[in-house]
């Protein structure tokens, strides 16, 4: 039998197909770390929906991926952004995953709210998508501050590249437009590998994060968070700052994901958790308006070690 892969069984989508299909294909499906699969005919996999290297260890072995919003995807204490980039990062992470284990076809099973350009993200690394012929009726979606079990923070937002712009090139110039746009407030100062970013009068960074070459690949940049006064250590997680390159539409991702504040809960939801999605929002401005490469020097971002 053919190796299909569900987004989850969480969902009222996921658990008809789980009926509908459990007879005829080996089903594997994304779950939450604490779902109990000791009932169910199914395999069901722990690995990370946002973690990329997760999600392609994850189609190992698949015949044919099965793509659907399932409430899965939004397992995080405090999520900013809209449904839409976050569902947009997620078909981005399973269509790469299924050119690196050459998995043949994605099924997108379509709704009434998901935007209609899903298809190209899904194909944009080679897969063959087959969309179903009835939308599934569903309502909008708005991700912020939407609670749940889960401690972490998420946030995800999406913006235009500017035209001669690489993906790096735009990760690079966030933290060299932070010392600039919040001059006087944050400094920001690069030391080989590390970024520390400081606040005025506060004797420590509130931030560290390290740029991670190994890690960063493929259009996709990633910065782990690894200490600092804003950021407190998760067991098993590394909080980190993605830019990600959408190659069929001319945009990339902005994402934080798996972040745990050290301010108590209620004073990060007042003060740091707005700023935050502030700050990504007018950087979003900065990518719409900015049509040349970046205002340094030479012309270039400058040159850092990492």
């Amino acid at each position: 039998m053919e190796n299909l892969l569900l987004m989850g069984i969480h969902g009222r989508i996921g658990q008809h197909l789980y009926l509908e299909l459990k007879e005829d294909y080996n089903l594997f499906a994304f779950s939450s770390p604490n779902q109990d699969d000791s009932e169910l005919d199914i395999t069901l996999l722990k690995n990370d929906l946002f973690i990329l290297p997760e999600v392609e260890k994850a189609l190992k072995d698949i015949d044919v991926v099965i793509f659907f919003e399932d409430p899965i995807m939004r397992l995080n204490r405090l999520t900013q952004g809209r449904f839409e980039d976050l569902y947009v990062l997620i078909a981005d992470n399973i269509a790469r995953a299924c050119q690196m284990n050459e998995v043949p076809q994605i099924i997108f099973v379509a709704d009434e709210v998901s935007p209609d350009y899903m298809v190209d993200v899904l194909a944009a690394y080679g897969a063959d998508v087959s969309v179903t012929s009835t939308p599934v009726k569903r309502y909008g979606k708005n991700l912020s501050y939407k609670t749940s079990d889960y401690n972490n923070v998420r946030s995800v937002q999406r913006a235009p590249l500017p035209p001669g712009w690489n993906i790096k090139e735009v990760g690079r110039y966030y933290f060299e437009w932070l010392d600039e746009i919040l001059y006087g407030l944050i400094n920001v100062e690069f030391a080989a590998q590390l970024i520390k970013i400081h606040v005025i009068k506060m004797e420590h960074p509130v931030l560290v994060i390290e740029y991670d070459a190994k890690a960063s690949y493929n259009g996709v940049e990633i910065y782990r968070i690894k200490g600092g006064g804003l950021s407190r250590r998760a067991p098993n997680k590394t909080p980190r700052l993605e830019f990600r390159a959408l190659p069929t539409r001319n945009e990339f991702i902005i994402a934080l994901h798996d972040f745990e504040p050290k301010l108590p809960w209620g004073i990060y939801l007042m003060t740091q958790a707005p700023v935050h999605s502030l700050v990504n929002r007018i950087y979003q401005v900065e990518m719409i308006i900015n049509t040349e490469a970046p205002r340094t020097e030479n012309g270039r971002p400058k040159n850092r070690s990492y």
